[in-house]
């Protein structure tokens, strides 16, 4: 089937953040707008531009809550990629279980093979694939079992430069 959705964790996923949740200060500092410690991973903005013209629909599906989501995308610049955003509070379910997958999905209506799950955190590729998602793994350095998300993860990644979308197929493959 083809990808018509992509669905993106945000942190450790798209933007190199999970040494903010470290220091209590940067924590703060986030709700305020203020995002001079965020990096965006290698290769995401390419990556996002290269869906975008190919029509591909982009979600964000974060366990952080929105008033922390919301400036830290946009002073990212990437806020604008995305459709909608899902957090977990919102929800009601953390991403030991597939609810904001399921509705991140149940909003895009498409089936599950239409879409891919971006995640970093060895528990929501797990879940994620538990839920029958196709699942790109990414690597971050603050993230527990790599070992782990590169076996259960379809495709796995360090930089968003090791992935390619084939208009043709309408498919996410490595380079």
């Amino acid at each position: 089937m083809k990808t018509k959705a992509v669905i993106f964790d945000m942190d450790g996923t798209l933007l190199d953040s999970m040494h903010i949740w470290q220091d209590s200060f940067n924590y703060q500092s986030l709700s305020k707008g203020y995002n001079g410690a965020l990096k965006l991973k290698p290769g995401v903005l390419d990556f996002l531009n290269t869906l975008r013209e190919n029509k591909i629909r982009m979600i964000l599906a974060t366990a952080t809550d929105r008033h922390y989501v919301e400036p830290a995308i946009r002073n990212s610049r990437i806020a604008d990629y995305f459709e909608r955003i899902f957090t977990c509070g919102e929800v009601g379910s953390e991403k030991h279980t597939p609810l904001i997958y399921n509705t991140a999905l149940e909003y895009l209506g498409l089936d599950k093979d239409e879409v891919w799950i971006f995640e970093d955190a060895h528990y929501a590729v797990k879940t994620a694939k538990q839920a029958g998602y196709k699942v790109v793994g990414v690597y971050d350095k603050w993230a527990y079992s790599q070992d782990k998300i590169a076996l259960l993860s379809d495709i796995y990644i360090k930089s968003y430069d090791e992935l390619r979308f084939c208009p043709e197929h309408q498919s996410i493959t490595l380079v």
